[in-house]
């Protein structure tokens, strides 16, 4: 003990104190009869104090009631916000299920809030990445409209300054942007909000529709001035100013273009004048080709007297190339060629002379009741060879090239036929009319009328 110090001992005597007190506080509690009779006594000894007179009875039903209650723990009262939590974490295992539901359905919302807002913050991007590329697109067109308006206008100005103005007033509109723009220090700030997403729409719309129109008249006025440069080429030309003094419908042409640029019109029919200014070498070809043929027929020595027709036909065909329509050419050249051969050829009109084929009829015109008298004939070669002829009928005014047709002739050569055939079965004389080389007509006799039919 020598070596333990004072302070040591101090020590582990004071808990020994303390674990005595204690142990004698709970021997004290545990003998019932003992803590009754010193706690009666306590008591009594206090209300006499106080100078009150209080029963043993009543003493005796308050330490009954002190001892029923002295063990029982009372819990201290909470607020409801404790008692949910608590009354949750008892109840833990039933909410389990509820809870991850509501988890998931929690988790499943902000998924898709989180969804919806980055899909809008990526259109916000696109959109505002396309009105930047339609923005220099408009800038492109601005340069290249500029480069335009220094080319000259020589016919063309009504159109060339409507398009002009359109256009400037397409490239000068501003856009508004819900924020402020990128520069070389900065990107540009903006809200990725729905609002912003409508407004950067609305504006993507109106900027390309704009670019889009600004672009189809530029085109419109490139293509307008390259036209109105060659169609001013062309009609300044010394070529094109002859041809005018000689075809008319050049000239016509050009005014009507004029007239409708003067009116606005945005287009020229530059292909149609071209066209018939490149026709011109085809018209004098023709024209060349009818003093050939007219050449050709008075070599065939045809006289003046058989030339009517084809006058009428040269004369058709030159007023239409004057006005360089070849419409009629095809039936120019076909007859030309007819009109040659027959001129080249001896021809014999023979009447049909076949047993069982008519050789001739009469016709009854009914709001008349006159009568005319036809025979049937056939244009024959020197070879006895049949031939055709342009026939034209005076009942229906066609023409055909036929190698049958009827011949008119008076009622006393219609008798004289029928009455030859009548004995026999032939005619004998069966040659109506002949045409030499060199000759369009016929020859025949006064009984032979100029009318002829194509049906009988």
């Amino acid at each position: 003990m020598s070596n333990i110090k004072l302070s040591e001992q101090l020590g582990a005597m004071a808990i020994i104190d303390e674990l005595y007190q204690k142990q004698q506080l709970l021997l004290e509690h545990l003998n019932y009869d003992a803590l009754r009779s010193k706690l009666a006594e306590n008591i009594k000894n206090y209300y006499q104090v106080k100078g009150q007179i209080v029963n043993d009875e009543l003493i005796e039903k308050g330490i009954n009631l002190w001892f029923s209650q002295r063990l029982q723990f009372v819990a201290p009262k909470h607020n409801w916000l404790i008692r949910f939590f608590a009354f949750c974490y008892v109840k833990r295992k039933k909410f389990y299920p509820f809870i991850a539901v509501i988890l998931c359905i929690l988790l499943w919302l902000n998924c898709s809030v989180f969804s919806k807002m980055f899909e809008r913050n990526n259109k916000i991007d696109k959109t505002y990445s396309h009105i930047l590329i339609e923005k220099k697109i408009l800038t492109d067109l601005n340069t290249k409209f500029l480069e335009l308006d220094k080319l000259p206008v020589y016919n063309a100005q009504v159109p060339v300054k409507n398009l002009k103005t359109s256009i400037s007033y397409s490239l000068n509109q501003e856009f508004n942007l819900p924020f402020s723009e990128s520069t070389e220090n900065s990107s540009p700030t903006f809200n990725y909000d729905q609002e912003t997403f409508y407004k950067l729409e609305e504006i993507d719309f109106s900027i390309t529709t704009i670019s889009s129109q600004a672009a189809r008249e530029i085109s419109k006025l490139s293509e307008l001035l390259e036209e109105d440069r060659k169609l001013t080429y062309l009609i300044k030309s010394d070529e094109f100013i002859q041809a005018k003094k000689i075809y008319p419908i050049l000239q016509i042409s050009v005014d009507k273009a004029l007239d409708r640029l003067n009116q606005g019109q945005q287009d020229i029919d530059l292909e149609s004048i071209e066209s018939l200014y490149n026709s011109v070498g085809r018209a004098e070809t023709l024209e060349n080709k009818i003093q050939s043929d007219l050449k050709q027929l008075q070599a065939l020595n045809v006289p003046n007297s058989d030339m009517s027709e084809v006058i009428a036909l040269q004369n058709a065909l030159s007023a239409d190339l004057k006005n360089l329509n070849f419409k009629h050419v095809e039936h120019y050249q076909e007859m030309m060629a007819y009109y040659i051969k027959l001129a080249q050829t001896n021809l014999t009109l023979t009447i049909v002379d076949h047993p069982n084929y008519k050789s001739g009829v009469e016709r009854t015109h009914d709001n008349t009741n006159g009568k005319s008298w036809y025979l049937i004939v056939r244009p024959m070669t020197t070879t006895n060879n049949p031939d055709s002829l342009w026939v034209k009928s005076i009942e229906t005014g066609e023409s055909k090239l036929v190698d049958t047709f009827g011949q008119q002739v008076t009622l006393e050569q219609y008798n004289s036929v029928k009455a030859d055939k009548m004995k026999d079965g032939h005619i004998d004389n069966n040659k109506l009319c002949t045409k030499p080389q060199g000759r369009l007509i016929f020859n025949c006799p006064k009984s032979v009328k100029s009318g002829r039919i194509l049906e009988w």
